[in-house]
C-alpha cells in the first residue's frame, strides 16, 4: 500500500515536470523580456545620438568658427598676430603699456596642443606678474616671442583658456603679400580655413 502511494506520488511529480510552464508564466517572461529589450534599445539610441551629436559639433568649421568667437570675448582689443610658426602664433593682446613695443603682459599664444587635440589661448599668468613684476619684458624686433612663451610654459607661469576641442590638428599660415593669418582646423578628415588676424592692422614696432 504504501509502495503504490509512492508511486502515485513519483508520477504525479512527473506530471507536473513534464508540464512546462503555464501560460501566466510565459506571459510574465516575455513581458520581462520586452522591459529589458526596450531598456536596451533606448541605452543603445542615446550612445548612437551622442556620438553623432560629438561628430558634428568636432565638424572642423563650426570649431573654428566658435574658436574665433572665444578668442573674441577673451581679448577684445587683440591688435595683431605678430609671429607664426606651424603650429602656434603669438598676438598682441592690446596696447596697455604706453609704447610701440610688446610687452610681455600683452602677449599672448594660440596654440595647438598635440596631448589633449585642443586649442588654447596663453597668456602670463596674472599671479606670476604681482610676485614677480621684473617678469614684465619689452621685446625687442627680431626676439623669438613663441620660444619665450614656450619657456615660460614650462616654468608654469602661463595660464590657459580653451578655444576648442576634439580636433586632429590645427595650422597658422601667414599670407606673404596681404599679412593675413589664418588658421587652418582639421577634424575627422575634413578641414576649414578661418582668418585669425584682426580687422585692426596696426602692428607694434617691437
Amino acid at each position: 500500500m504504501m509502495a503504490l502511494a509512492c508511486d502515485a506520488r513519483a508520477k504525479f511529480i512527473s506530471r507536473k515536470a513534464r508540464r512546462g510552464f503555464t501560460l501566466i508564466e510565459v506571459m510574465v517572461a516575455s513581458a520581462l523580456l520586452g522591459v529589458v529589450g526596450t531598456a536596451m534599445l533606448a541605452f543603445l539610441s542615446a550612445f548612437t545620438t551622442g556620438a553623432a551629436s560629438r561628430a558634428r559639433v568636432s565638424d572642423p568649421a563650426i570649431e573654428a568658427t566658435l574658436a574665433i568667437r572665444r578668442l573674441a570675448a577673451l581679448v577684445p582689443s587683440m591688435r595683431a598676430v605678430v609671429q607664426v610658426n606651424d603650429d602656434a602664433c603669438a598676438i598682441w593682446l592690446g596696447d596697455e603699456v604706453p609704447s610701440n613695443t610688446v610687452h610681455l603682459s600683452e602677449l599672448g599664444c594660440v596654440r595647438y596642443c598635440r596631448e589633449t587635440n585642443e586649442l588654447v589661448l596663453e597668456r602670463v599668468n596674472r599671479d606670476a606678474f604681482l610676485a614677480d613684476r621684473s617678469l614684465e619684458t619689452e621685446f625687442a624686433f627680431d626676439d623669438d616671442l613663441l620660444a619665450s612663451m614656450a619657456h615660460l610654459r614650462d616654468e608654469g607661469a602661463l595660464s590657459s583658456a580653451l578655444l576648442c576641442e576634439g580636433i586632429n590638428n590645427t595650422s597658422f599660415m601667414r599670407n606673404e603679400k596681404t599679412g593675413v593669418v589664418e588658421m587652418i582646423l582639421e577634424a575627422h578628415g575634413a578641414s576649414a580655413r578661418m582668418r585669425l588676424s584682426p580687422a585692426q592692422t596696426q602692428e607694434p614696432l617691437r
